[in-house]
């Protein structure tokens, strides 16, 4: 339960999250509760939602939080596939948050498009820390309290947690995760910002975990023709069951949405170049023609031209070419005589 309200002392609009009422006195779900918030509270990053405090009151625990204005990604996929540009924004993103997690020994275990916010200025969050697991030997601290104490896991080896659709192989088998488990999660993801679907669809768990097991999703450029040929290799990649072969870091899944990125924009812009020097040669084959169309023309330019339409008729024009120029030379010679005729030359 999520309630906006006003800090009076810092003068700021927050969130206020509690535990609804019906799991408030539950140990186990307030434990996840505050290990949420301590989690996320070590982390500083713009692509994960800030927390502020953790207080209490009548007896009820609550996280105030950064507030944030825009939607949940589940949301945005309700209205269909996302562009495929945006898409690759919010990947780089989500694995730029996801590596400074990581980073700090915080794994989430939970990525899925309820638990990633999408705010009006378009930045992506990461959302609900609440499944968030500490990474083996993992030794950072944060305002001087370690991180990785063990003792605070409410999970073990295994136990399947998260959320199903969107499970790692190893996560569906209840294997020791890792930072490769969530960026297979991030993966299915993106997969379904760019097909509107989800990777391991089923009716029933069973058949979703042995989807996730034993079966690829169809190829994405099947269910979204406009989806390229490097972006279909990167979800690929982030999907494979082997997590040995799959993206190893955060980072590295990040640094192949950055390149792809920057070749689309590359394209789109040498592609409008190439218009804008289309048009110009256009234009300046069409201003002589439309020049030549207001000179007059002589009647032996129009036999020559109809000669080059019509490459037959090219003989008998300059056939009829001669005989006119013939005649005229002609014409001369009967008018000089005409004339000594009429006025003879006197001796």
């Amino acid at each position: 339960m999520v309630y906006e309200a006003e800090d009076t002392k810092l003068g700021r609009r927050v969130a206020l999250k509690f535990l609804p009422p019906e799991t408030d006195r539950d140990v186990s779900a307030l434990e996840r509760f505050l290990r949420e918030a301590r989690a996320a509270s070590a982390l500083n990053h713009s692509g994960i939602c800030t927390i502020h405090a953790i207080e209490e009151h009548d007896g009820r625990t609550f996280i105030a939080m950064e507030l944030l204005e825009g939607q949940a990604l589940d949301k945005l996929l309700a209205a269909g596939p996302v562009a495929i540009p945006r898409t690759i924004e919010i990947g780089i993103q989500l694995a730029d948050a996801l590596d400074a997690a990581h980073k700090k020994g915080i794994l989430h275990r939970d990525i899925k498009p309820g638990n990633i916010f999408v705010t009006e200025r378009g930045t992506a969050k990461i959302l609900d820390f609440g499944l968030a697991k500490l990474l083996k030997n993992a030794d950072e601290t944060t305002n001087g309290e370690t991180i990785g104490d063990s003792t605070n896991l409410l999970t073990s080896p295994g136990m399947a947690v998260g959320t199903i659709a969107y499970m790692s192989p190893e996560q569906a088998r209840g294997e020791e995760l890792d930072a490769r488990s969530d960026l297979f999660s991030l993966g299915a993801v993106l997969y379904q910002m760019v097909t509107g679907k989800q990777p391991f669809p089923g009716s029933t768990s069973a058949v979703i975990f042995d989807r996730i097991l034993h079966s690829a999703p169809i190829a994405p450029v099947t269910l979204n023709p406009a989806v390229p040929a490097e972006f279909e290799r990167i979800l690929n990649k982030a999907l494979e069951k082997d997590r040995d072969v799959r993206y190893q870091v955060a980072a590295e899944l990040r640094a192949d949405l950055k390149r792809l990125q920057r070749e689309s924009d590359s394209g789109r812009t040498a592609a409008a170049a190439s218009s804008a020097r289309r048009a110009a040669a256009v234009e300046s084959v069409a201003a002589p023609v439309e020049e030549e169309k207001t000179k007059p023309k002589s009647s032996g330019s129009v036999l020559v031209a109809a000669a080059r339409k019509n490459k037959i008729g090219a003989g008998l024009t300059i056939a009829l070419v001669v005989v006119i120029a013939a005649g005229s030379i002609h014409l001369r010679l009967a008018r000089s005589t005409c004339r000594s005729n009429i006025f003879p030359s006197r001796t």
